[in-house]
């Protein structure tokens, strides 16, 4: 609000001024109110004037209208005139001029006045009609004045009660404006001094309040950003006493020159703080000698617990350091020497994140960072990584490291190896000087290691050698055996394929083919099947006993598969001399010879004609079961359309029933299926199904009328029939109910009887009457 931002002398002369303002404008209104009231006083003056002028008139009019003075018509005349200009003045006033009823009674009566001049002037009052015309005008007048006078009152009643109201509006708004005014200026004042009053009661009794607000533009707003700035002085004087009871070197805290407690609280936290800097800086030098003994005994242990395998020691020489010194991940590469003039670096094993890396590397000498700390003979340690340098990653993502030291391995000016390490936090300078220091021991037992392994690996050479030699000469022998061992397989299994190349001619159909297609050779079964000679076959095309199309293009393609070395296997028909037809499975077989050409074709056959002639009659067989099948279903529809069908199984429960037999029992498809029929039925139907299930269940057919109620009391007749039908074990499994509706029939039968009964009674009443 903008009152919050005046000052309280502001505020006191803002007041003084609206009172002022108020003053004024109830002076204004007086001095309008003093104005009107002469206006009115002069509207009822010249009203006044109006009405003694008219009664002059109307004086002069009744005096010239009995004496008959024509002398006295100028005067006459001459207050008809007055009247007028009395009635103009009347109008000109203020509370006139906003009446319409004021003005249009003005306007009639200076119409009547002027009609009743022009009357008088040419007439006079020698002429008794004009003279009752002018009596008539006198008197309209005389009604309208009055009337003129009821207005005038009446508009000058409302002009009074509306600057009444007016003048009180305005006396009313203007002490609510000052009333509000003032109330508002003494709550703000009354808050603004409650808020001091809280504030400084906490402050004497030793407590920091929360912070005034100071937004205020008055002096408690000026007092309030005093109050504020003095509480947090004192807050950062307490946050410094009590930051010298805690670890580090406490809050920041600038007094001012003249505040000599402040300035006291800084001194003696000075000489705290440097106090517990050596304290401290004792410490950590004491924790990094530690770190380094402990690291150099660990590093002692691994490096003599392995003495015989330079890849395993470099792994647990990897391995421990990485671990010990919090690293993401290492490598330690040892130097081949194998190619003097060209050594190069062999990556042994690599350790990041608890596991260790099967990986594997070769650089020359020079390449990459470890092949230059190699060559330059120096550690070296970057924190500006190349771009191109590999990531740590873990399980939470990758990234790249922020520093890279590697270290030489060397024993006097040989190089033995190098460890590269890469963690993303930064190494500390004792850290980088813990791995140099380690760097001579691992080399010495590097070396030793390898040379330890060199004598190992020769060792074990020349007893290969040796091993080797003797598994030589025993293979050898081994193969003079088995080459004797082979020939007499081979001969072994000639006699074997003899024997099943007789046992295939004796119990198959064999032939043998010309890539021309012709019969090369023929065994006695298959000349016993054509019913013909050898001379008879022998030279004869194949097309000419099997019954093929031999300018088709399927023949051809069938042996040109052949002549390219595929097996075609197939079923063919074959003519006899007889006039016979048989039918064979046959293989063609191309035969390769030594060159990787075809040069015959084997066939070997099996005579399938009667295989043949019983599929054919499981085939009609089989017709004939669609047909009988189709005939069944027939059956069914017309069984369905004309007669009533239920299926029930052993224990009379309903699976089955067609529309037939819905529409005669009354009950609907859902109703019937699942449930027993015995509860659709009455009792004395029932007994009759009980003794009709009896005869079903002995496996016999029951046939017979039996009676049914539908669910509306209706009794339905039908002719009924109950078969059993049995399984493959003779069990009943269900009954087929046929039905047909026949209580039309039943009723028309009945009635009948009923006749024939009434017949033979009126024949028995008229024997009775005639004797």
């Amino acid at each position: 609000m903008i009152i919050r931002n005046i000052s309280v002398r502001s505020k006191l002369i803002l007041t003084t001024l609206i009172l002022v303002m108020l003053l004024t404008l109830l002076a204004l209104v007086y001095m309008d109110a003093s104005s009107r009231m002469v206006s009115q006083s002069e509207l009822l003056r010249d009203h006044s004037e109006l009405n003694s002028g008219f009664l002059s008139l109307q004086n002069q009019f009744h005096t010239l209208a009995t004496e008959e003075r024509p002398g006295e018509l100028a005067d006459l005349l001459r207050q008809i005139h007055q009247v007028e200009e009395e009635l103009r003045i009347v109008m000109l006033h203020e509370t006139t001029a906003r009446f319409e009823g004021v003005i249009r009674k003005a306007d009639q009566i200076l119409s009547l006045l002027g009609r009743f001049e022009e009357t008088m002037r040419i007439t006079g009052h020698t002429d008794p009609v004009q003279r009752i015309h002018a009596q008539t005008d006198m008197e309209l007048l005389g009604a309208f004045m009055e009337e003129m006078d009821q207005a005038l009152s009446e508009a000058e009643e409302q002009t009074q009660k509306q600057r009444s109201r007016q003048l009180g509006i305005i006396m009313a708004l203007g002490v609510f404006i000052l009333a509000n005014f003032l109330i508002v200026f003494t709550m703000n004042l009354g808050k603004s001094f409650k808020k001091l009053s809280r504030y400084t009661r906490k402050l004497s009794s030793g407590s920091l309040p929360p912070p005034l607000d100071s937004s205020q533009g008055d002096e408690f707003g000026s007092i309030a950003g005093d109050l504020n700035l003095h509480t947090s002085e004192l807050q950062k004087k307490i946050d410094l006493i009590a930051s010298m009871s805690e670890e580090g070197p406490g809050k920041i805290f600038r007094p001012e020159a003249g505040d000599e407690l402040g300035n006291a609280l800084l001194v003696l936290s000075d000489f705290l703080t440097r106090k517990e800097l050596n304290e401290v800086t004792r410490n950590r030098e004491d924790k990094k000698r530690n770190w380094i003994s402990e690291g150099v005994a660990q590093m002692g242990e691994v490096l003599r617990s392995e003495r015989d395998d330079v890849t395993e020691l470099s792994f647990m020489i990897i391995q421990k350091l990485v671990t010990y010194m919090n690293m993401e991940m290492g490598s330690l590469f040892v130097t081949n020497n194998s190619d003097p003039e060209r050594p190069t670096l062999d990556l042994a094993a690599s350790y990041a994140y608890d596991r260790r890396k099967f990986t594997t590397m070769n650089l020359e000498w020079g390449a990459g960072l470890p092949g230059t700390c190699a060559q330059e003979r120096e550690p070296i340690f970057i924190t500006d990584v190349p771009a191109d340098y590999f990531n740590v990653a873990s399980g939470l993502g990758s990234s790249k490291p922020n520093c890279i030291l590697l270290v030489p391995l060397k024993i006097a000016d040989r190089v033995v190896g190098v460890i590269e390490l890469a963690t993303v936090r930064l190494l500390r300078p004792f850290e980088m000087d813990f791995v140099e220091s380690l760097s001579e021991s691992i080399a010495s037992s590097l070396m030793a290691v390898r040379t330890s392994e060199r004598t190992s690996q020769l060792l074990k050479q020349s007893q290969a050698q040796a091993e080797t030699l003797k598994e030589q000469e025993a293979a050898m022998r081994e193969s003079m055996n088995k080459l004797e061992q082979a020939q007499k397989d081979s001969t072994t299994k000639e006699s074997e394929i003899s024997g099943i190349l007789n046992a295939i001619n004796q119990s198959t159909l064999v032939a043998e083919f010309g890539l021309n297609g012709r019969f090369t050779s023929i065994n006695e079964q298959f000349l016993m099947l054509l019913e013909s000679h050898e001379d008879q076959v022998l030279g004869k095309l194949h097309s000419d006993f099997a019954m093929v199309d031999r300018s088709s293009d399927e023949y051809k393609a069938f042996w040109a598969s052949l002549k390219e070395g595929k097996r075609v296997s197939n079923t063919e028909n074959y003519r006899l001399f007889s006039g016979e037809e048989v039918w064979l499975q046959q293989t063609f077989t191309p035969i390769i010879n030594s060159e990787g050409r075809v040069h015959k074709i084997l066939n070997i056959a099996m005579d399938i004609t009667e295989e043949r002639a019983l599929q054919e009659r499981i085939k009609t067989r089989e017709l004939e079961i669609i047909r009988k099948r189709l005939d069944m279903q027939t059956l069914n529809q017309a069984v369905n359309t004309s007669l009533i069908k239920c299926e029930l199984d052993a224990e009379g429960i309903i699976m089955d029933v067609n529309d037939k037999y819905c529409e005669v029992t009354g009950y609907g498809r859902k109703e019937l299926l699942g449930r027993n029929c015995r509860l659709f039925l009455k009792d004395t139907e029932k007994d009759q199904f009980e003794k009709i299930w009896k005869e079903v269940l002995k496996e016999k057919v029951s046939e017979g009328a039996i009676r049914r109620t539908r669910p509306t009391g209706e009794e339905v007749w039908l002719v009924s029939t109950f078969s059993p039908v049995k399984d493959e074990a003779g069990v009943i499994y269900k009954v087929y109910f046929m039905g047909l509706d026949i209580t039309e029939k039943k009723l028309k039968y009945q009635l009948l009887e009923d006749a024939n009964q009434e017949i033979e009674r009126l024949k028995s009443r008229l024997t009775d009457y005639e004797a």
